[in-house]
C-alpha cells in the first residue's frame, strides 16, 4: 500500500464519532467488528476473521497483523511454528537454526476477558489502526519480525451486556456501578479460570484457533484492577510459580515484564510496578506456560467502566503486598493521585502492548530459539514421574474419557498398551492408557495429573500465610473421581499412540432375558443423571433402590436406577444409552426392592443481584446434565408459596452478607438492591417446614445456619488463617453410603474445600465427615486438626422437610466432577421425598 492509501483509512475517532477512551463512551461489539472488517478491506497488513460463535451466539473475532510479505506466507510461518514446537520433527540443531532464521515471533494479544475491564477492547481499535497505517521504524520492525494475533474481546457477550447496562446508568446515582449480573453467561469473573478444563465456547475457540494453531511465544493478557492501587502491575510474578514451568520461560517472563514496565516508566507513565500481588501457580490462567510460551499479564487501575474517578492520595491504601504510594525497587515512580479515566487506561495499555511487540521484534531470534529449547528439554529430559497410567476399568468411565479429552484438547499425547506390562512393580493389562511426561506438553499433563504440594508462605516466620491468588490445587484425577496412577521409574511397554479417543460405549445388555421387564442402571457415573433425566422427561417410571439388588449373579448397589419397561420407554432407551454413554442391564423379571419413586425434580436456584460465579457454574452443570430449574431472585423467594412450585431449592456458595443484604440502595437502583433479607429467610424456613429440601453449600450454608436458626455449629468460625487455612484444597471425606445423598459415591471421596465451614450438629444426620487425621490430598492445609472427625455434609430436619448443608464446593468450576453426585442426589432426594408424601 502507498502512504496515501494508508492515510485514507479512517481512524477510530472518525469511524466511531468519538475519541477512543473518551469519558462515558464505549465502542460496542458490532462497532468493533465493523471497524476491523473495514481495516481488513483497506489494508494488506491485516486480516480479520470470525473464528466461531460465543456462548450466546455472537461472532468471535481474531485479527492477524504483519507485513504484507508475511501475510502472504502465513501458512509457511505456522508450519515453522509447528516444527519448532515439537523438536522431534527436527533432525539437528543446525536445521532448527535455519527454521529460527526463517520464522517470526508469534505474539497473541487478548483483550478484556473480564467484560467490565473495557479498556483493552477499546484500545484494540487504536492498535489495529496504528499497525495497519503507520510507517514509523518501530511499526516496520514489528511488522517484519512479528505475526500479531489480536483478540479484540475474549468475551463479546459480556461487552454487549456491559455496554447496555453502562449506557443506561449514565446520569444516574449508580453510574458506572458493576452490573447486577454475570458478564459471561455461566462463569462471570471465573472465565479466565477455564484454561485447563475448556468448558466454555470462548476458551475452546481461543485454544483451537490461536494457541494450538500458532503456538505463540508470547500471550499478552490485558486486565484491569482496583482504581486506588498502582496504575499498572506487570511480571515478574510473586512466588509461587508452578513447579513444572520451564526455567527458561520464568526468565523470559521476568525479562519481558520488566522491559515493558521500564518502557512505560521512561515515557513518564507513573505508578507502574512489577512483582506485586499476582502469582503464576495455577494452570487455570497460564495455558501458555505449559506450551512453550509465556503469559504476560498486565493489570491496569480501573475506573467506573467508562466513568472517570478522582483518586485522593489518602485512598491509595496498601493491599496484599501492594503499596501504591510507596517508592521501591519494583515501583520506582509512584502515581500521586488525581483524575483517572478510561483514556488513561487506553494509553497505558497501548504503550504496554507496543513495548511488548517491539521486544518480540528486536529479539525475534531469541524468542524462537528459546521456544525450541523449551520443547527440546520437554522431549529429551526424563524427570520423575516418567508418566501416568489410566486403567480402562474406572468407577465412572465417562469421567475418565472427559479427563483424557481435556488432555487431548491441550495437545497432550496419549498412548495405549497393546500387551501386558509392568511399571513400578505392578502389572497392567492391555488397553491401559499411558500419558508419558517426556513429550512436548508433558508439563501440562504432569501439572494436572499429579498432587500439588503448595508451599506454606508466610508474611513472617510466625505470621499468617500469604494469600494465594487462586486455589492451591488443580489435580484432575482427584477432582473428577478418576483413577490415575503416577509411575515413578521408567518402564517398558508396547504402546501405540491414540489418534482418536473412543468414548465409552452405551448399550443395552440383554443377557438376562430376551423380553425386558425392567432396565437397571448403576449409579456410579455422573452421566447416569443425564440418562435418568431424559427418561423422566419421557414419563418413564423410575425407581431408586434403597437397598442393594441381586439379579442372578449380578450385584447392584444402593442407588441403582430401575426403569419399568412397561412405561413405554423401550423404543427410546437404546438411543438414550448410546447418547449418554451408559450401559443398561435388561432383565426379564423385574426385581423387588425397597426404593424411592422418582419424579423430575422441581428445582429452584437462587440468583442474587450480587453476581455469583458459583451460581453461574451451577446453572451450567445443571444444564449439562439436563436438570430443569427455575432461577429465583430475592422477590421470588420473598413472595412465598415456594412449596407449591419446588421440591428443592439450591443456594450456591455466596458470602452471607451478599445473600442477606445484597447491594446497597445507595449504590443501585431499587430493582437491584437488597437481598433475601429476614422475609426471604422466613419464606425459605416455611418452604422446608412444609416438606421442601433446601440445599446450601459453603457461604450459603453459613447463611442457612445463621438465618434459619439451625442447631448446627460451624467449628471453624473465628479461627484466624494462621491457625486454620484451606484456600482451595482437595480433602478426603468419608461418606455414609447408605444415605441417598451419597449413592454411587466412592468412600472416601475427594472434595474441593475453599475455607468452607465444617459442622457439628445436635440434630439430623452426618452424611460426610473428615477423618481423624490430616485429610489433605492436594494443595495447602494449615491446622488440619480442626477438621478431625467434623462433618462435611449434614442433613438437618426442619418441620416436614430437611436442610442439606455442604461445607465444600460440589461442582467447583465444572472441575469437581467427582462430587457432582452429591448435588444431583440431593435434588433427586428432595423430589423423592415429595413423591413419597404425595
Amino acid at each position: 500500500m502507498t502512504s496515501a492509501e494508508t492515510r485514507s483509512i479512517l481512524d477510530p475517532k472518525e469511524f466511531l464519532g468519538f475519541e477512543v477512551g473518551q469519558d462515558r463512551k464505549l465502542a460496542g461489539w458490532p462497532q468493533v467488528l465493523e471497524y476491523f472488517k473495514m481495516l481488513d478491506g483497506a489494508s494488506d497488513r491485516l486480516q480479520s476473521r470470525v473464528i466461531g460463535e460465543s456462548t450466546e451466539g455472537n461472532p468471535f473475532l481474531m485479527v492477524t497483523v504483519s507485513s504484507p510479505e508475511n501475510m502472504a506466507r502465513l501458512e509457511q510461518y505456522r508450519h515453522i511454528q509447528d516444527r519448532l514446537a515439537d523438536p522431534r520433527t527436527i533432525s539437528s540443531d543446525a536445521e532448527a537454526e535455519r527454521l529460527i532464521a526463517d520464522g517470526k515471533a508469534i505474539v497473541a494479544i487478548s483483550c478484556s476477558i473480564h467484560a467490565t475491564e473495557v479498556g483493552a477492547t477499546q484500545m484494540s481499535l487504536l492498535l489495529g489502526h496504528h499497525l495497519a497505517t503507520s510507517d514509523d521504524e518501530r511499526v516496520k520492525r514489528i511488522l517484519d519480525n512479528v505475526i500479531v494475533l489480536l483478540l479484540p474481546s475474549l468475551n463479546p457477550d459480556g461487552l454487549i451486556s456491559v455496554k447496555e447496562w453502562y449506557d443506561a446508568s449514565i446520569g444516574t446515582s449508580y453510574e458506572g456501578a458493576m452490573p447486577p449480573f454475570l458478564y459471561q453467561k455461566y462463569t462471570g469473573h471465573d472465565n479466565n479460570r477455564d484454561w485447563f478444563m475448556f468448558t466454555q465456547a470462548e476458551t475452546r475457540l481461543v485454544v483451537e484457533h490461536c494457541l494450538n494453531a500458532w503456538h505463540p511465544q508470547i500471550l499478552y493478557d490485558l486486565h484491569q484492577t482496583r482504581s486506588t492501587g498502582m496504575r499498572m502491575i506487570l511480571p515478574p510474578f510473586v512466588d509461587p510459580v508452578g513447579p513444572n514451568v520451564d526455567p527458561i520461560l520464568q526468565g523470559e517472563l521476568s525479562m519481558l515484564g520488566s522491559a515493558v514496565a521500564s518502557e512505560l516508566t521512561a515515557e513518564g507513565k507513573a505508578g507502574v510496578a512489577v512483582n506485586v500481588v499476582y502469582d503464576a501457580y495455577s494452570p487455570s490462567r497460564t495455558y501458555s506456560h505449559y506450551h512453550g510460551g509465556i503469559r504476560l499479564l498486565s493489570e491496569v487501575a480501573g475506573v467506573r467502566i467508562a466513568t472517570p474517578v478522582e483518586v485522593h492520595p489518602g485512598q491509595m491504601k496498601p493491599s496484599r503486598g501492594e503499596y501504591p504510594a510507596q517508592k521501591s525497587w519494583n515501583h520506582p515512580l509512584p502515581w500521586k493521585g488525581g483524575r483517572w479515566s478510561l483514556r488513561d487506561i487506553v494509553e497505558y495499555d497501548f504503550s504496554a502492548v507496543m513495548a511488548c511487540l517491539d521486544n518480540g521484534a528486536r529479539y525475534r531470534d531469541q524468542w524462537l530459539r528459546n521456544f525450541y529449547r523449551v520443547g527440546k528439554r520437554a522431549t529429551g529430559v526424563l524427570e520423575n514421574p516418567s508418566g501416568f497410567l489410566i486403567p480402562q476399568v474406572q468407577r465412572d468411565p465417562v469421567a475418565s474419557h472427559e479427563l483424557m479429552s481435556v488432555l487431548r484438547t491441550a495437545q497432550v499425547e496419549i498412548h495405549q498398551a497393546t500387551e501386558v506390562f509392568e511399571a513400578d512393580g505392578q502389572t497392567y493389562p492391555p488397553g491401559t492408557m499411558a500419558v508419558l511426561t517426556m513429550q512436548p506438553y508433558g508439563s501440562f499433563a504432569k501439572t494436572l495429573l499429579e498432587a500439588q504440594k503448595y508451599p506454606d508462605l508466610r508474611t513472617h516466620s510466625d505470621g499468617p500465610p500469604k494469600t494465594p491468588y487462586d486455589v492451591t490445587t488443580h489435580n484432575l484425577p482427584l477432582q473428577m473421581g478418576v483413577n490415575a496412577i503416577e509411575v515413578k521409574a521408567p518402564f517398558k511397554a508396547e504402546l501405540k499412540r491414540v489418534s482418536r479417543l473412543e468414548p465409552p460405549a452405551g448399550a443395552i445388555n440383554a443377557a438376562m432375558g430376551e423380553s425386558a421387564a425392567a432396565y437397571l442402571l448403576r449409579p456410579e457415573s455422573n452421566a447416569c443423571a443425564r440418562a435418568v433425566n431424559r427418561l423422566l422427561s419421557l414419563g418413564a417410571k423410575v425407581r431408586w433402590a434403597r437397598e442393594p439388588i441381586r439379579v442372578g449373579n449380578q450385584h447392584y448397589p444402593q442407588g441403582t436406577f430401575v426403569v419399568d419397561a412397561a412405561s413405554g420407554v423401550s423404543d427410546a432407551i437404546g438411543n438414550i444409552a448410546s447418547e449418554t454413554m451408559q450401559r443398561f442391564d435388561a432383565v426379564s423379571d423385574a426385581p423387588e426392592f425397597p426404593g424411592y419413586d422418582l419424579i423430575q425434580p422441581r428445582v429452584g436456584l437462587y440468583k442474587s443481584y450480587v453476581p455469583s460465579p458459583e451460581e453461574g457454574w451451577t446453572r451450567f452443570v445443571l444444564e449439562q446434565y439436563e436438570f430443569e430449574y427455575t432461577s429465583l431472585g430475592n422477590h421470588d423467594i420473598q413472595d412465598g408459596s415456594l412449596q407449591e412450585k419446588f421440591d428443592a431449592i439450591v443456594l450456591p456458595h455466596q458470602w452471607t452478607r451478599q445473600i442477606h443484604h445484597g447491594h446497597s440502595s445507595a449504590s443501585y437502583h431499587p430493582d437491584y438492591s437488597g437481598g433475601i433479607g429476614d422475609r426471604g429467610a422466613e419464606r425459605l424456613r416455611e418452604f422446608v417446614e412444609k416438606g421442601g429440601t433446601l440445599i446450601a453449600w459453603d457461604g450459603a450454608a453459613r447463611w442457612a445456619i445463621q438465618h434459619l436458626e439451625l442447631p448446627v455449629k460451624n467449628c471453624l468460625s473465628g479461627l484466624p488463617h494462621a491457625e486454620f487455612y484451606a484456600p482451595g484444597s482437595l480433602l478426603s471425606v468419608f461418606l455414609d453410603s447408605k444415605h441417598p445423598i451419597a449413592y454411587g459415591m466412592p468412600d472416601p471421596a475427594a472434595v474441593m474445600f475453599v475455607n468452607g465451614p465444617a459442622f457439628e450438629t445436635k440434630e439430623g444426620r452426618v452424611i460426610g465427615k473428615f477423618p481423624l487425621r490430616s485429610p489433605l490430598l492436594s494443595g495447602l492445609l494449615i491446622g488440619p486438626q480442626h477438621l478431625y472427625g467434623k462433618a462435611a455434609i449434614v442433613t438437618v430436619p426442619l418441620g416436614k422437610g430437611e436442610v442439606v448443608l455442604i461445607g465444600f464446593r460440589p461442582n467447583f468450576r465444572a472441575q469437581a466432577r467427582g462430587t457432582y453426585k452429591i448435588l444431583f442426589n440431593s435434588l433427586y432426594y428432595g423430589a423423592a421425598r415429595r413423591s413419597a408424601d404425595e
